[in-house]
């Protein structure tokens, strides 16, 4: 494996190619434009070590990937004044469209972090697909700023601000920004929620996803926290660490109510619960985004760049009214969400969705049998049963993308390419 310095050495400099996205400056409207600055890059800033992590030379069409990447205005979408989020596409779309690749949109989990821990599937880009990834507003390079882009001071969003029908918004002013009118969609927890709603929602703005691929995919919020609570009560997971964590959810969430004793207890049981449950990887330098307001704020999401001030009270809003500022009590937006509200499930078909996949790893938190009820949901109905797989990964927990990246973006190659058509 080379060093570092080796593959700086060897890489060669990406910028924007001409695209879609570059006839977006000319065509698109004010509230749906995408801008497009050229700067170089390196390979391990655009796929976040993914190649040193699993002891593998870069290939060198890492480091000839095309890619452009800039701030959608999404301020019509989502009613928030002035608000941008920032978007990254990678590969070629004159290749990708020959070889009648569809492009890949990857969502991200949450609520509250930012793509930066989900920048292992920017490999799916490979030498013939594109793949598109952006920071939901209000996150890490989509925080929102104190102030307006007139230099007026900006008030803080009131509370209420954030809910899944406005990152469904955002997500479809996205698709339309970046010209993405028909995608594989990959995500991860919140994000394979926010998927389900804009797939499989009454409004039709999810019509295009051929297929959606799920990590840790709820049937509904109360069971997901349900089962992160009994999770607390696994053999070798400390008592106290457990009663940290429940008293820490109480008043405002995320331990702040607790004693300066109390809080060093609760990071450390927090950070127990998280390498047990979510990814034993996730203290690695890409991987970082994986705490409200973690780290990538900033133009380029490079690595070791840390979150500022900003960009934590901007998420931390996100969190707060998404899930109350708690990870084990059932509180905010997503209170009563619902993965077959309206028994949606079984209509995947008719929403224009013709092949989901369910990963689940065996150390998530969600159980087997929270996650077989999003998979029974969708083979129930008029989706065709060999339309819908599901598997449950060894050695992962709920970030089945970074603890079995390899294997699980093998298996995702695979089933996009078998579902582009």
């Amino acid at each position: 494996m080379p060093a570092d310095s080796d593959r700086r050495r060897r890489s060669i400099a990406a910028s924007s190619s001409p695209s879609r996205r570059d006839f977006l400056l000319a065509s698109a409207p004010a509230a749906a434009s995408l801008l497009l600055p050229a700067r170089p890059a390196r390979a391990d800033d655009l796929f976040c070590g993914y190649y040193a992590e699993n002891q593998s030379v870069t290939p060198q069409w890492a480091f000839k990937t095309p890619w452009s990447e800039g701030f959608v205005d999404v301020s019509n979408a989502t009613k928030i004044p002035d608000a941008k989020t920032f978007l990254r596409v990678l590969g070629s779309q004159a290749v990708a469209s020959e070889a009648n690749h569809l492009p890949v949109l990857c969502l991200h989990g949450g609520p509250g972090l930012g793509f930066k821990y989900m920048e292992a599937c920017e490999v799916l880009a490979s030498e013939r697909r594109e793949v598109a990834s952006y920071d939901q507003i209000g996150c890490a390079r989509s925080a929102l700023k104190p102030r307006l882009s007139d230099g007026a001071v900006r008030a803080p969003p009131p509370p209420g601000t954030f809910t899944p029908e406005l990152f469904d918004a955002e997500l479809t002013a996205i698709r339309e920004a970046a010209g993405l009118d028909r995608v594989h969609i990959v995500a991860h927890g919140w994000g394979a929620m926010l998927a389900l709603d804009h797939a499989l929602g009454p409004g039709g703005g999810g019509k295009g996803v051929a297929s959606v691929t799920l990590i840790s995919a709820p049937p509904s919020y109360k069971r997901l926290i349900e089962d992160r609570v009994a999770s607390l009560s696994a053999p070798g997971f400390r008592q106290d660490y457990a009663e940290v964590l429940m008293e820490g959810d109480a008043g405002a969430g995320g331990g702040s109510a607790l004693s300066d004793a109390g809080r060093a207890l609760y990071d450390k049981a927090m950070a127990a619960w998280i390498d047990a449950r979510v990814s034993a990887r996730a203290a690695g330098a890409c991987y970082e985004g994986l705490r409200v307001g973690g780290a990538g704020e900033g133009f380029g999401a490079l690595r070791n760049t840390p979150a500022s001030d900003v960009g934590v009270r901007s998420s931390s809003a996100v969190w707060k009214d998404m899930v109350g500022g708690k990870m084990f009590a059932v509180d905010g937006a997503l209170s009563d969400w619902d993965a077959d509200a309206n028994g949606r499930l079984a209509s995947a078909a008719e929403s224009g969705v013709r092949a989901v996949k369910v990963y689940r790893g065996e150390n998530d938190a969600l159980s087997r049998d929270a996650a077989m009820e999003v998979v029974d949901g969708l083979a129930r109905g008029v989706m065709d049963k060999s339309g819908v797989a599901f598997e449950e990964v060894e050695g992962a927990g709920s970030c089945v993308h970074l603890d079995r990246s390899a294997f699980f973006l093998d298996g995702v190659n695979a089933f996009i390419s078998a579902h582009d058509a």
